[in-house]
């Protein structure tokens, strides 16, 4: 179940870059209240995150545990 979230979550994530890119949007704008500021973040790292996500739901983590457990 968690796989499935996370592919879903990256799948949103990769869709909302891309469309943002797409329209001519290269960088997302917000305000921080904590140190009083603007901040930007570009849209690709939306893109590169889903991506990450996508592939951390698909690969199967498995072996992974069982060689810890040695």
């Amino acid at each position: 179940m968690i796989r499935i979230m996370t592919i879903l979550l990256g799948i949103v994530s990769v869709a909302m870059g891309w469309e943002a890119i797409s329209q001519g949007y290269f960088w997302n704008s917000g305000y921080n209240s904590r140190i009083g500021d603007e901040t930007t973040e570009t849209t690709l790292s939306w893109v590169i995150i889903g991506g990450l996500l996508i592939l951390a739901g698909i690969f199967p983590w498995g072996w992974l545990v069982n060689r810890t457990k040695r």
